[in-house]
């Protein structure tokens, strides 16, 4: 299957953890894992991807759609049991941990074991699809 397109959707919580007010620093949608900036900038976060996820530190799910940057945006972090998005096309079990996928805010099974890690799948997850998952950001530290 192909890559999902990332759009937002409504995260529908069914635990939160710790909530975290942050800066939007570019347009994140609903549902997004976002991560913070590694160049350190207080508090703002961007939509993650395969790409980003290697230096930044993942944050949680963003819980609503910010388009302007600069603007305040709730995000679901440690210990929320909240609805992600699959962006490889490839089903995700209950149980497998997650980082980042290919499509910006979506996740996938880690492959790596120097992924930095967002959380595992407490449900099963379709194909492009959305399921549940527990925040749970994990630093992969790197090997010598």
């Amino acid at each position: 299957m192909a890559a999902t397109t990332p759009a937002a959707f409504d995260p529908k919580p069914r635990q939160l953890g710790c909530t975290i007010d942050c800066v939007a620093g570019a347009a994140i949608l609903a549902g997004q894992a976002v991560v913070i900036n590694s160049t350190g900038v207080d508090f703002t976060v961007y939509p993650c991807d395969a790409d980003t996820s290697a230096v930044d530190k993942f944050v949680g799910i963003a819980l609503y759609s910010q388009a302007t940057a600069g603007d305040k945006v709730a995000v679901a972090g440690m210990g929320s049991i909240i609805l992600a998005c699959e962006s490889e096309g490839a089903a995700i079990d209950a149980g497998d941990n997650l980082c980042a996928g290919s499509a910006a805010g979506c996740v996938k099974t880690v492959t790596d074991a120097d992924q930095e890690l967002i959380g595992y799948a407490i449900a099963d997850i379709a194909a492009n699809g959305t399921g549940y998952i527990v925040v749970l950001p994990q630093v992969a530290l790197k090997g010598a």
